[in-house]
């Protein structure tokens, strides 16, 4: 197949439709497909500084076509990433691929790539990244309002399905009465990559001797309920004065500044670090040497990290908020807790005094990931389901054709 694949932005500060988009390229590429993805030069704050203003790159087997973002004016650069040499290529260049994928709403990218895929008649999946959770849908309604009924809710409707990361973010939906049909696939991840290292060489915080970690891990930002991480964390504090809070992503927002502000009230500045962003071997560094990984957030459409964390071996504790939260219970990867600071203090408490369930709790969650997880399971889910797609479409287009007049006998 000839696929498509449109993103805002491919910087690593964006959080998750980075590495998401990238792994599904490389993977879909690896399987006879060709991939060409189309997104922006634009980063947090500015342009990404190692891309040209206009140019190509090559993604590890898949086409990267980079265009600039219009420079003209801070709220269509930076908000809604207005870029007419992408949508100029949309137009041009679409009707070559058999199916276009859309990540992300509310942004021009992806509403020039559904509209361009619609006038050429090309079926296009959208993956709504989290922003049709109640959480999220409800935050700057009237702003949004105006582009639903213009643009998003088309973009959605006549999409050829939906892509919902896992079943609780498809059904939390339902009041949306989307037309178009969902298509549950998780996320996945390239297993190979996630291989822990030997526990005494991984620590590369400078941690006092004999210290256990506490890690979060994901972007700094209002969502992820550091706030109700501060609070436990202050409950735990006195009664395991050997744990240390790490809080390790990027902070596009400078949300950071009332999290440490945070600590400072509770006394704790000197029991927490933040390192910021962590890529690579850096990362996987950091996830082996930790203790336990925990994300609160109230609201999580999959919550990537949680799957980097199991396959890591590291158990987690997580709100029942991050949609992956039913699958950890069941595969007792972890602990599973209401948005609560009380709640989620105890049963960090519980885990990090017993070594023995962190580890049997570790092992349960990279095998959970292995089996439901793994970017060569998933990517295969997602190909049928492009090929099947691409079928209807083409099934469909036939049947809107006007037949052809019946022959008579005296023709």
């Amino acid at each position: 197949m000839d696929i498509l694949v449109v993103t805002a932005s491919l910087s690593s500060r964006w959080g998750g439709t980075t590495p998401a988009c990238l792994h599904m390229c490389r993977e879909l590429a690896r399987r006879g497909n060709r991939v060409v993805v189309y997104t922006t030069n634009a980063d947090v704050g500015g342009r990404l500084s190692s891309i040209p203003e206009q140019g190509e790159a090559d993604g590890d087997g898949f086409l990267i076509r980079y265009f600039p973002v219009c420079s003209r004016s801070l709220i269509l650069a930076h908000a809604y990433l207005y870029s007419a040499p992408l949508g100029r290529a949309l137009a041009e260049a679409i009707r070559r691929f058999d199916l276009v994928y859309v990540f992300s709403l509310y942004r021009y990218p992806s509403s020039a790539a559904c509209w361009a895929a619609r006038r050429a008649a090309i079926p296009y999946v959208v993956n709504p990244h989290g922003s049709l959770d109640p959480f999220l849908y409800r935050r700057k309604r009237w702003r949004k309002a105006i582009s639903e009924a213009l643009v998003e809710r088309p973009n959605l409707d006549h999409a050829a399905a939906i892509h919902f990361t896992s079943q609780e973010e498809a059904d939390l939906t339902r009041p949306l009465n989307l037309r178009a049909p969902p298509l549950v696939v998780p996320l996945g991840l390239p297993l190979e990559e996630y291989q822990p290292l030997p526990k005494g060489s991984s620590r590369t915080l400078p941690l006092p001797e004999g210290s256990k970690i506490l890690l979060f891990f994901g972007r700094i930002n209002f969502k992820k309920g550091l706030d109700l991480l501060v609070k436990a964390f202050a409950e735990i504090a006195p009664r395991m004065p050997e744990v240390m809070l790490v809080i390790a992503g990027p902070d596009n927002e400078g949300y950071g500044a009332r999290v440490q502000g945070w600590l400072r009230e509770a006394g704790l500045e000197n029991r927490a670090l933040f390192p910021g962003m962590v890529l690579g071997e850096k990362k996987r560094a950091l996830l082996s040497g930790s203790d336990l990984f925990v994300l609160p957030s109230y609201t999580e459409n999959f919550g990537i990290a949680v799957a980097e964390a199991m396959a890591m071996g590291l158990p987690v504790v997580i709100s029942d908020k991050v949609n992956i939260w039913q699958e950890v219970r069941k595969a007792g990867a972890g602990l599973v807790v209401p948005c609560d600071a009380g709640k989620l203090a105890e049963a960090c408490l519980q885990l990090l005094r017993d070594a023995q369930s962190r580890r049997a709790m570790g092992e349960r969650g990279r095998k959970l990931v292995e089996a439901q997880f793994s970017l060569e399971r998933t990517t295969e889910m997602l190909e049928a389901s492009f090929r099947r797609l691409t079928k209807e479409e083409k099934h469909q287009s036939r049947s809107r054709q006007p037949s052809p007049e019946p022959m008579h006998e005296s023709q």
